[in-house]
């Protein structure tokens, strides 16, 4: 009984230290935008891809064009926290750092695409 209280304890106390960041299955990035995005590809190929655009514009001759603007910011702490409950140290240390990722995307009068831009910042 002893043994099944210790490694229970023991597991409790490893997996409570592990990072659990959620995922998400629509995320936009430089490199889906690079790889899966092309002239000539159609709005709903687009969207499946993209998901829904932030705003939808239509220029004077009734193009649209979609504006997909997505900020993300990720924060890293670094604890021992294991250790500090063993000895009472810490070496605690933290830092963050932001992207931000603008895409437009002009469609033709067929609402296939028709030229695409891309900015991506990392700060």
């Amino acid at each position: 009984m002893k043994k099944i209280t210790l490694i229970s304890l023991s597991s409790i106390i490893i997996f409570s230290c592990a990072s659990n960041t959620p995922t998400n299955s629509n995320d936009l990035t430089l490199g889906t935008v690079q790889s899966k995005i092309y002239k000539g590809q159609s709005q709903s190929a687009v969207m499946d891809v993209l998901g829904s655009p932030n705003i939808v514009t239509k220029d004077t001759q009734g193009r649209e064009e979609w504006t997909y603007d997505r900020i993300s910011t990720e924060k890293n702490s670094g604890s021992e926290g294991f250790w500090f409950l063993l000895f009472g140290k810490s070496n605690a240390s933290s830092s963050s750092s932001s992207k931000s990722l603008t895409v437009i995307i002009k469609f033709d009068e067929n609402k296939n695409v028709l030229d695409f831009t891309y900015q991506s910042l990392k700060y």
